[in-house]
């Protein structure tokens, strides 16, 4: 693989490109200049963010003998301690808008990953699944337009179901907060960095130890706890370790002295068994013929059992070759194992009266005025059985070197995610007679009721036969090879201090994905059998009966025997392959300095796109598939200018204009297409998306009266040229043999117009002007505001995907001496989530709006023993899905309960 991490040819491109671009693009008239300006660092530091070279960062200065600073995306002042100060002091001296929370805060509250930390920061609105984090949006963006950084370096998508179907959005429950050191948010980028980022861009910094100053040490955190939910047991353990070596008398004079090596090393564990309530319904959404909209096709009472592995490891090696050159090496490797056992109660055909006479009398239930009847129910018993490895790898190599008027700072990286289902079993056991159901979801939506009319059991196991068990394997696979090369030249004068930096980078993405479905069909009768099933299940706060539990491993069995067929139509397999190829080549020019009170950074980057999307045209009709293939080539510029003020030595002001960029997903821009001729409908992707452009123009000011306190509020809006949306046509006929001149129906992807809008302020404050021992008293909050506006359907205007328009944070704490508590709640407005399936948005998903708490407590009994107690999801808070805006209509809402967690933390 690193054969590939130089790039000569490819750097060369990037610089003729950036070359090429200087001469058709007048940068950016440069005012009056950036905070703190930074200098040439002596020694040199090796980089961690951004492009390449940058000053150190507080949350991720690696502190070692050989006095090397770990470097961050943002220049800030050095810190000797990691601390909610510290980020509060990144964020102070940045010459951009940016949020930092460091390692040493984020324990404070049971976030075991980081997408459960990003929660905290102003802007973020989270995204849960499987009752955790997962994705996040950043000032209501969807997080497939954002982007991700580990120590500077892009991070491929490694879970492939991305918010929008994109594919770009990177998994944050991959990655465990123990593995990081802190986290940076960017709001508004810098030339210096990757411009696809319309939201804003996350920076996971590496865990280095800096808090211990360069000598050698061992932090660790043993933890287990408890999920009552199923009555199941949380381990938790880490590790990270550092210290630095001599050189002795080196290499021919190289790598010489004290402390000429360092090295910190992590590794981390964390084992659950979640259980999760789940209730969903599907509705008919035949209200143009009369039914009611509260009439279902199908019922379904799930019961999951998850078992998460998760796991990580990182290590960070740095080497002082001389006094003016030093070389490191990152390397990382996280990600989880989840193997998910499933049964379902299926009530199928709740609909099946729908097209009586006269409606809706003919529908209802006389017994009962809110509810309905199908005649014609199925009663289904389903199992899933499914192993998923999620993983993302990255190593980097790199280093900077100091001449006389210049620094130079070079990287060279790769990084990988993936997501494998190595096994996938889904059983379907029906009741080959139909049952006449009685439901009501009108009474309570919440807590849907139903009863068979005719006696029938649904939880008795014995009139269920197998129907058949899908086997459906399958491999995502998005890797992307990178370099930079960065250049920096200290200018200034009598009262003025900057810099100017020059830089080329390449990085070439390869992104694949395939699966299989196979189907074990039985070749006669199989019955649930006592020896297929367990003990009965009564769930959902006692309120359902889905009958015994299915024997999984009895399953497996059947698929290994005499007892069935196995079959797999290759062609609708291969349907939803890709292979996708993406080039970027970049250049920059930026320019940032300091006059007085005054700062301004100012410059433009330029970026290149060469890509090839490869997909499969299949026709559902004549199972048959031809591939297919588009090229794709464009050029583009992003100026920024960004200026800020010090009214006061503790009141900044900023004004700021960006630019970015967010490149049609993966999914969208595919030439692959799904077709079926009988019901003359087409799911295609669209080869002539363009990417969406944006522009960003924010205002803030903040006041910093130190002691870690922080008072901000500020503006931003946002235009973005050729938005990308989902779009439902009805056509007089489509492009293909036996569609032309049929009408048709049509999902596809297509451009248009947007923006966004909002406010985001932020408070944070320890009391410590009262008395003893109440000046341990503390809070924090913040709040964001948003709206956005698109044609999200024809002739119909509404906020875009992943929007909410109110997101919020608050947080009580309490610190002294000894004892840290800390109890925090977060709210997510409700927001768009999907689009539905049919043309206009009645049927549009929605994320219902959800309030969480979680408490984080710890003791010092010793000076290196910390002993903690952390709770989370203290409100039972449930994931909710509806179809409309109403909580009328919910169409998922599942339950996790309370988690605890108790452990021990040691440094030495």
């Amino acid at each position: 693989m690193f054969h590939r991490l130089l790039f000569p040819r490819q750097l060369a491109i990037a610089a003729a490109v950036f070359a090429t671009g200087l001469t058709l693009t007048a940068a950016p008239q440069v005012a009056p200049a950036q905070a703190q300006a930074p200098q040439v660092p002596t020694p040199p530091a090796p980089p961690n963010g951004g492009s390449a070279a940058a000053t150190e960062t507080d949350i991720g200065r690696v502190s070692t003998g050989a006095g090397q600073g770990e470097q961050g995306p943002n220049p800030v002042k050095p810190s000797a301690a990691i601390d909610r100060a510290a980020a509060i002091a990144e964020k102070e001296q940045a010459p951009n808008i940016i949020d930092a929370e460091p390692l040493s805060e984020i324990v404070k509250l049971p976030d075991i990953n980081t997408a459960e930390a990003l929660q905290r920061i102003p802007g973020i609105s989270l995204e849960t699944d499987s009752g955790e984090g997962r994705f996040v949006h950043i000032r209501g963006l969807d997080a497939d337009l954002n982007g991700t950084t580990y120590g500077g370096v892009r991070l491929p998508a490694s879970n492939a179901a991305s918010p929008s179907g994109g594919g770009r959005a990177v998994a944050f429950d991959a990655f465990p907060t123990g593995i990081v050191g802190g986290i940076e948010v960017t709001k508004t980028q810098r030339p210096d960095m990757d411009a696809e980022a319309l939201g804003g861009s996350i920076n996971l910094v590496p865990r280095t130890g800096a808090e211990h100053g360069g000598a050698p040490f061992i932090d660790a955190n043993l933890g287990a706890g408890y999920e009552p939910l199923r009555k199941t047991p949380v381990y938790h353990g880490e590790v990270s370790a550092g210290r630095s070596f001599d050189g002795g008398d080196g290499i021919g004079g190289l790598f010489a002295g004290a402390n000429a090596f360092s090295a910190v090393v992590t590794a981390l564990y964390h084992e659950d068994k979640r259980g999760i309530d789940d209730v969903e319904e599907s509705y008919t959404d035949q209200q143009s013929s009369g039914v009611p909209d509260k009439v279902l096709s199908n019922l379904q009472f799930r019961r999951y059992e998850y078992h998460r592995r998760r796991y990580g490891t990182a290590a960070n090696f740095d080497a002082k070759m001389s006094d003016s050159t030093s070389l490191y090496a990152r390397v990382l490797w996280s990600g989880y194992l989840e193997g998910a056992n499933k049964h379902y109660l299926v009530l199928n055909n709740l609909d099946s009266d729908s097209g009586c006479t006269p409606l809706p009398t003919c529908i209802q239930d006389p017994d009962n005025p809110n509810g309905f009847i199908a005649s014609n129910g199925q009663l289904t018993q389903q199992t899933t059985d499914s192993l998923e490895r999620v993983e993302n790898g990255l190593w980097m190599v790199g280093g900077s070197s100091i001449f006389s008027a210049f620094q130079l700072d070079y990287r060279a990286s790769f990084a990988l995610g993936t997501d494998r289902f190595s096994s996938n079993y889904g059983s379907v056991w029906a009741d080959p007679n139909p049952v006449p159901i009685a439901y009501d979801t009108t009474t309570d939506p919440r807590y849907p009721k139903f009863q068979t009319l005719d006696g029938t059991n649904p939880a008795n196991p014995s009139i269920y036969t197998l129907q058949q068990i899908d086997l459906g394997p399958s491999y995502t696979h998005d890797g992307e090879t990178a370099a930079n090369l960065d250049a920096t030249i200290p200018t200034g004068g009598v009262g003025q201090a900057g810099e100017l930096k020059f830089g080329v980078s390449v990085r070439e993405r390869h992104k694949t994905s395939v699966s299989s479905s196979p189907v074990f069909t039985p070749n006669g009768v199989i019955s649930l059998l006592p020896s297929t099933y367990g003990s009965p299940q009564i769930y959902y706060n006692n309120l359902y009966s889905i009958g015994p539990a299915i024997s999984l491993p009895a399953i497996r069995g059947l698929v290994g025997s005499n007892l069935g067929t196995i079959t797999d139509d290759a062609a609708a397999d291969a349907s939803t392959d890709t292979d996708d190829r993406e080039n970027v080549y970049a250049g920059y020019g930026q320019y940032s300095a300091r006059f007085g009170r005054a700062g301004v950074l100012a410059g433009v980057r330029i970026e290149a796109t060469r890509a090839t999307y490869g997909g499969n045209l299949y026709n559902g009709d004549a199972d048959t598939n031809t591939p297919t293939s588009v090229r794709n080539s464009y050029t583009n510029y992003f100026p920024t200018l960004q200026g800020r003020y010090d009214f006061l030595d503790d009141l900044v002001g900023r004004l700021t204009y960006s630019t970015g960029i967010a490149r049609p997903g993966f999914e969208q821009i595919t030439p692959g297409a799904s077709i079926s001729i009988s019901n003359a409908s087409v799911t295609v992707g669209n080869p002539a998306l363009k990417p969406t452009f944006g522009q960003s123009f924010d205002a803030t000011v903040e006041y910093y009266p130190g002691d870690g306190q922080i008072a901000s509020a500020g503006l931003f809006y946002k235009t973005f040229r050729n938005y990308i949306l989902l779009s439902q046509q009805i056509l007089s006929g489509y492009n293909f043999p036996g569609l032309t001149g049929v009408i048709t129906t049509v999902q596809t992807y297509t451009n248009g117009p947007a923006h966004a809008e909002g406010v985001e302020a932020q408070w944070q404050q320890q009391l410590k002007f009262l008395p003893a021992p109440f000046d341990g008293l503390g809070y924090s909050a913040n709040v964001t505001l948003v709206d956005s506006r698109a044609e999200i359907h024809p002739g119909i205007y509404g906020l875009l995907p992943s929007t909410s328009r109110v997101t919020w944070n608050a947080a009580a704490f309490y610190e002294r001496g000894p004892v840290e508590l800390r109890l925090a709640a977060d709210y997510v407005g409700q927001d768009l989530f999907a689009f539905g399936s049919y043309v206009g948005n009645a049927t549009d998903v929605y994320s219902r709006h959800r309030l969480t708490m979680d408490l984080g407590s710890s003791y010092a009994i010793a000076h290196a023993v910390r002993i903690y107690f952390d709770a989370k999801n203290l409100l039972n808070t449930p994931l909710e899905f509806t179809e409309g805006r109403s909580d009328s209509r919910p169409i998922q809402r599942e339950f996790y309960d309370v988690t605890v967690l108790a452990g021990v933390r040691l440094s030495f």
